[in-house]
């Protein structure tokens, strides 16, 4: 399955953690393609907002050195797009950051 980051969601997340930039994306990809072959038994509902008519998924991953953060995603047949990544785990705090990224894309 193909996994895309979008840029004004993750920018941020990328722009602290820029030395571990590729070992993240490939942790975060590798963990889809995993959740997405399981059936997606970790992921939840992110917020009742939907993009593009299609619903956000959240989960929590650890990523190595960094620790673990909240992923938010959409899925299509064969691509997923990570709309965002946070490290904050509280989910309400995640959810409103979450919203204002959203707000954002419309």
């Amino acid at each position: 399955m193909k996994v895309e980051f979008y840029e004004h969601g993750c920018k941020s997340f990328f722009k602290k953690y820029r030395k571990q930039h590729n070992e993240i994306t490939t942790m975060i990809s590798t963990a889809v393609n995993k959740e997405m072959a399981t059936g997606m038994t970790k992921v939840k509902l992110a917020t009742r907002k939907k993009i593009a008519g299609k619903s956000l998924y959240e989960f929590r991953l650890n990523i190595g050195k960094t620790g673990s953060v909240r992923i938010a995603f959409t899925k299509d047949q064969d691509k997923v797009i990570i709309y965002f990544i946070s490290s904050h785990l509280q989910k309400a705090t995640f959810t409103h950051e979450l919203d204002r990224v959203i707000d954002k894309t419309d």
